[in-house]
């Protein structure tokens, strides 16, 4: 946001908090993406036995538990990532405010 002046400023308190609930998000699907490999699991014969609808459900089905699995895996993948670059940012953030204070007291004390 522009300061009166002072170019632009970065709120980097709310950048970690985003940073926070990004972690607790990607965490929070840890458990919908255990229920989604071993609770929906269809045990063999339940279907039935020896026709090949009861086998093609349970493929399908066994199909599509992978694939959510998956996609739960890839959002918590791209979470940590994203939270990873956010993290990032809010260090080079305050560092580069560090510095900034710092050569500001450096040139005022030699002035």
């Amino acid at each position: 946001m522009p300061g009166a002046g002072t170019g632009y400023s970065v709120d980097i308190e709310a950048l970690q908090a985003t940073v926070r609930q990004l972690r607790v998000l990607a965490d929070s699907l840890e458990n919908p993406r255990a229920n989604a490999r071993y609770d929906t699991t269809i045990p063999a014969g339940m279907l039935g036995r020896g026709f090949a609808g009861a086998e093609a459900l349970t493929d399908k089905h066994n199909e599509m538990r992978d694939w959510l699995e998956s996609m739960i895996g890839e959002l918590q993948g791209f979470i940590e990532r994203y939270g990873g670059q956010t993290q990032r940012a809010v260090q080079a953030y305050a560092e580069q405010e560090r510095r900034t204070k710092q050569d500001f007291f450096s040139s005022a004390g030699s002035a």
